[in-house]
């Protein structure tokens, strides 16, 4: 069981955000939520009616650490492929950690979320793309990075691969995150 070091809202977000990264959302209940942190089901409910409104606070934690992590490269003298690894590390954490990204752990239930949250789980992805593909295009311009396709293109290969990588470490473990995580960044050189 989890011991309460924060808040109850939010360590129902915690335990929330690590039964939908290991279980996928459809397949957890509050009533789960709320054995896991030894309070009663009306508890869960009363921060979030309902799942949606679980996800949806989850997504939007998501935006603002991708917005922080946007200001905090901004204010770096990192070079394009240390941004990238940034990214990068992120799902490198995930992966460590025996978890994967929210939107590869909701993607299967994704037809059957409220169409609030799909709007929103829309626009943190193209957020994200379009932080990789800014800094794609900035390092290509400034000759840090060498690829073919467009920044766009180059994104959605790099963050596709990264959250197909991190599902699939967890079947064939974490090498062939690695050995995926590696050839990322070899591309770009």
């Amino acid at each position: 069981m989890s011991i309460r070091t924060t808040d109850t809202k939010e360590e129902i977000l915690r335990i929330g955000k690590q039964f939908i990264q290991y279980y996928g959302y459809n397949a957890f209940s509050y009533a789960d939520i709320a054995r896991e942190l030894k309070i009663k089901n009306a508890a869960v409910h009363y921060h979030f009616r309902g799942k949606e409104d679980l996800l949806m606070a989850l997504i939007e934690n998501y935006i603002q650490n991708y917005q922080l992590l946007a200001q905090q490269l901004e204010g770096s003298k990192l070079k394009a492929a240390g941004k990238i690894n940034k990214f990068i590390e992120r799902y490198t954490g995930l992966c460590d950690s025996d978890s994967i990204c929210i939107i590869g752990s909701i993607a299967s239930d994704y037809n059957t979320l409220p169409e609030s949250v799909k709007a929103r789980i829309s626009e943190l992805i193209e957020m994200v793309l379009g932080m990789v593909e800014q800094t794609l295009a900035e390092g290509k311009k400034k000759g840090e990075l060498h690829f073919e396709e467009s920044p766009r293109t180059r994104a959605l290969l790099i963050m596709t691969n990264l959250a197909a990588g991190v599902q699939l470490a967890r079947i064939s473990g974490k090498a062939d995150y690695e050995a995926i995580r590696k050839a990322l960044i070899k591309q770009l050189k």
